[in-house]
């Protein structure tokens, strides 16, 4: 599943939560083999807003696997069941049941036998019940519905059931071990169409005005999996994946021509994949159906035959969707085919081990979508490392950062292992074994046998390293150990190393610790160590281990700078952790970038900046205490030769968040700014307003980026290049659909008429029914400077009247309050004044927002807003929890301000010998933190 916020949970290792003392889980005494599930969705769920109601009836088929007086199963409190019936399948025999005992803290049905079920005996238990389809959650069997193109509000109801949600919709072993064959059928309207995973084996009238649609048996699948639509959605047939297996795209029928690009792009990837995995999609299911519903709580869910994705993640328009949403949609489908074998054929055995499923999902989002022939040019294999694997290391730089295996029972703590650990650094840690570990081929043969022993069933991770392990060379791992063990220092263990690297004659020693943004720990890891020197750095695309550096052991690397006059670690940022040079090495390099910035690898680049960048973000009292901003800036004076992307890429994502924390309008704020247009010169003279090259994905992508961070920035040329083009906008000519995000928000921040502005813009949202042209508004408006009119954009969004779809209620926040200083005030005083109305709109909205507003606090001003928060009394306990993390993030701020100001300040600081650029500092506006598109 690709998800869209996630949160993260500390853990160990182990099985967790299959043990009787967890009242969550479902002993396995019983085995469900089949279920046969019959809804009903009456005709007033079609055409009254206020009617949820439904109902069914499931059978299902279990084998008894040790002795049991009690069925236990899942269902939620909004499932009555009004009857159970239990026979034996052998001969019939009904067996005679306690009414049930629910639990609806656990949502557990206990149903009492009246005599002891026979071991190794088939039963079925059929089950009578209604329900009400969930609203607001997005969740189980829910209700959604849009405008269509006539204005006609239109009902539809939907799916999503990872990973504990399909209990809303039939009592059901809802837990991913308990695969079982699933056949379906559903009752609707004759006027719509029902999809489910399987195709549909027969349409049967039940009166003038319903038709039962019945669907063919599913393979044998895990019950989060299941998934149907019922909807006046219409389709798009693509390229059958091969023969008799039909490949269609499906949405609301105005969106027609936006399907173009998935219909296109979905088989080429497949059969990729099919490569990789070495088995044919068909060998479990015989067709593939996408859905774009304009109501998702995920961004994209892998269900088997029936992939359902948010419209901005499946939908593309060639003439107004930017290249970035272009590579979205491609990544998202790479990463739900991936989940067909990785997680549909073979399982997760219990959320603890999620990174099985989503790891791989995220790993071949990229390197599957780097091997199809039409996405080859786009470089992704590179995009992984700045998009992926620098984001893992960051969210896994705290004390709270959870493992990858990792505990997980309640509902809330799974929903919490659907995390940046589960997916980036699952990825990152294969991405590891495969580059540095193993070799291509190996790891290919790995996980294919993996795929081939477990085919159907449900693992642990001993079981991925047991198959891996067949095809690891005895020579790549270190002496007086095992792949298992080496692997799991980083699985079982939540965190990283950072490697000192210290220079002694030509040797080098390696020593390694826990990196932390704050705190300390004692955890090491076996870390595979790769290097380039000067004389050598043809190495840089070698990634295979040269030595390791083992748990409570340093690493002498004798020779080592023979005759070279640098050394870089971590050739192309394969491993999993950061690299620390001694002062000696650190000018070497130094000097190295500013000689000639091509004699190291971009990608090294890159690693270079970003461990810079968080080596000086860390607290002071740590083992960091000799890195501060001053040191970093000192290396970034090399940039004024960088014309590379993912080297740009990496300072930008250093950028956003010192300047929003030291607050884009402070004067250092100012300054930094400045100083970054001066050394942004180089990269921008190879961007321009007028040269596009849309077929070029890099090129493009590196385009927006440096021209909207020039803007951003405060240079002059590009805010006026950008207010002219949105001039003539307003006068009807069209925008670059590249450049609507930062031509709209420069314009915004710009503005001599900010209210008509505003206006004009709003108009043009509620024009457009393309979900990525309305959320690439949204950021826009949010760049504005005037807080009468943020807190009206603020509040169309708790207005059913102005087409803020539920969905999209928290991205539009986190566009505002990221968007600068005075944003971020002006959000919390909007929460503050209008929290009942926000409850109202959305439960608990108004809590969540505090919270997530708080990052970006950074005065003792917002503070006491903050603080004053406290008295209202729903907001007490969360202003307690954060309020100690925003005064430590204020105290950070001010202390790097003054670091800064000691940098910009000096007269004559070494920092700025050499090529210094001018540092007067000019009155300029701070633009909004420009969100860069990584998801998560």
């Amino acid at each position: 599943m690709w998800r869209i916020l996630v949160v993260g949970l500390i853990c160990d290792l182990g099985f967790y939560g299959t043990l009787a003392d967890d009242p969550y889980r479902l002993p396995k005494s019983l085995l469900p083999s089949k279920y046969v599930v019959d809804i009903k969705v009456p005709s007033e769920v079609f055409v009254n807003a206020s009617y949820y109601e439904f109902s069914g009836r499931v059978v299902i088929t279990f084998s008894v696997k040790s002795s049991a007086e009690e069925i236990k199963l899942h269902h939620s409190e909004n499932v009555i069941v009004s009857s159970y019936v239990l026979n034996k399948v052998e001969n019939s025999t009904a067996i005679p049941l306690n009414p049930e005992e629910y639990n609806s803290t656990y949502q557990i049905a206990t149903i009492p036998v009246a005599e002891e079920l026979d071991v190794d005996a088939e039963y079925e238990l059929t089950a009578e019940y209604t329900a009400i389809l969930e609203e607001e959650s997005m969740s189980g069997f829910y209700k959604s519905t849009y405008v269509d193109e006539h204005d006609n509000n239109m009902y539809l109801v939907a799916t999503q059931f990872e990973a504990t949600y399909a209990r809303y919709a039939f009592p059901c072993f809802d837990e991913p071990s308990f695969k079982a064959i699933f056949q379906l059928s559903i009752e609707h309207p004759r006027h719509l169409t029902a999809l489910a995973n399987t195709a549909n084996s027969a349409i049967d009238d039940i009166d003038d005005n319903i038709v039962k649609t019945s669907f063919e048996p599913t393979p044998l699948m895990s019950s989060y999996l299941v998934a149907f639509v019922v909807s006046s959605f219409t389709c798009t047939s693509g390229e059958d994946i091969e023969k008799g297996v039909p490949y269609r795209v499906c949405s609301r029928s105005e969106e027609e021509p936006n399907r173009k690009w998935a219909v296109d792009i979905g088989p080429p990837i497949m059969r990729v994949l099919e490569g990789v995995t070495n088995k044919k999609y068909s060998d479990k299911i015989s067709k593939m159906d996408q859905i774009a519903l304009p109501d998702f709580s995920a961004g994209a869910m892998e269900n088997w035959g029936l992939v359902t994705y948010r419209e901005t993640a499946l939908l593309w328009n060639e003439n107004e969707s930017s290249s970035s949403y272009k590579k979205s949609v491609a990544m998202v489908i790479a990463h739900e085919f991936t989940h067909m074998w990785f997680g549909n054929l073979v399982t997760c055995d219990w959320w603890d081990y999620l990174f099985l499923n989503e790891g791989f999902a995220r790993y071949y989002q990229y390197f599957s979508a780097a091997m199809t022939d039409e996405l080859k040019h786009w470089e992704l294999d590179k995009h992984f490392i700045v998009e992926q694997l620098q984001v893992a290391l960051l969210s896994d730089s705290t004390v709270t950062s959870q493992a990858l295996t990792s505990p997980a029972s309640t509902p809330p703590e799974i929903s919490a292992k659907f995390s940046t650990m589960s997916y980036n650094k699952g990825a990152s840690i294969l991405h590891m074994i495969k580059s540095v570990i193993m070799d291509s081929d190996s790891f290919l043969l790995g996980i294919q046998d993996y795929l081939n022993t477990y085919s159907s069933k449900s693992t642990i991770p001993q079981n991925l390293w047991s198959s891996l392990e067949k095809f690891v060379q005895n020579s790549s791992l270190p002496d007086y150990t095992d792949f298992t063990k080496v692997i799991a220092s980083w699985t079982e263990q939540s965190g990283h190393p950072v490697v000192t690297v210290t220079k002694s004659n030509d040797d080098i020693l390696l020593s390694q610790k826990r990196f932390l943004l704050s705190g300390d720990a004692n955890t090491e890891y076996y870390v595979p160590i790769t290097f380039t020197v000067s004389q050598n750095s043809e190495q840089f695309t070698d990634t295979t281990v040269k030595a390791w550096l083992l748990p409570d052991y340093n690493l002498t690397i004798k020779g080592a700078l023979k005759d070279s006059s640098w050394i870089v670690l971590n050739n192309g940022q394969a491993g999993y952790y950061r690299v620390n040079y001694d002062q000696s090495l650190w000018t070497a390099l130094k000097s190295a970038l500013l000689a000639n910035p091509m004699d190291i690898d971009m990608m090294n680049r890159a690693q270079i900046i970003n461990d810079a960048f968080n080596f000086a973000r860390a607290d002071h009292t740590t083992f960091m205490s000799d890195y501060s901003y001053a040191k970093v800036f000192d290396m970034l004076r090399y940039l004024e030769k960088e014309t590379d992307y993912y080297p740009w890429y990496a300072v930008m994502t250093g950028n956003n968040h010192l300047l929003s924390r030291i607050g884009y309008d402070s004067t250092e704020g100012i300054q930094y700014s400045k100083w970054m247009v001066e050394l942004m010169q180089a990269v921008y003279s190879t961007v321009s307003f007028t040269r596009v090259n849309e077929t070029d994905m890099v090129y493009t992508l590196k385009q927006v980026l440096i021209l909207s961070k020039m803007c951003q920035y405060g240079d002059t040329d590009c805010i006026e290049q950008a207010k002219v083009i949105f001039d003539k906008y307003k006068e009807g000519e069209t925008i670059n659909k590249n450049f609507k995000s930062f031509v709209y928000c420069t314009a915004m921040r710009h503005t001599s008429d900010g209210q008509n502005d505003f206006e004009f813009l709003w108009q043009k949202y509620k024009e457009t029914k393309l979900m990525t042209e309305r959320l690439t508004i949204v950021n826009g408006l949010a760049c504005i400077n005037d807080k009468d009119i943020l807190k009206q954009l603020l509040k169309k969004t708790i207005d059913n009247e102005e087409g803020v779809r539920l969905q999209d209620f928290l991205t539009v926040w986190s566009y505002v309050y990221a968007s600068g200083d005075i944003a971020a005030e002006t959000c919390l005083e909007f929460v503050r004044d209008n929290h009942e109305a926000l409850d109202n709109y959305y439960k608990s909205a108004a809590s969540i927002l505090v919270t997530n507003i708080a990052g970006y606090l950074n005065s003792e001003k917002h503070v006491t807003l903050l603080e004053s928060l406290s008295e209202i009394e729903k907001f007490k306990s969360t202003v307690e929890l954060i309020l100690e993390t925003t005064k430590d993030n204020v105290k950070w701020a001010i202390e790097k301000r003054k670091e800064i100001a000691m940098f910009f300040d000096s007269s004559e600081p070494e920092n700025k010998k050499g090529n210094a650029v001018s540092l007067i500092p000019s009155i300029l506006i701070a633009f909004s933190l420009a969100l860069l598109h990584v998801f998560v």
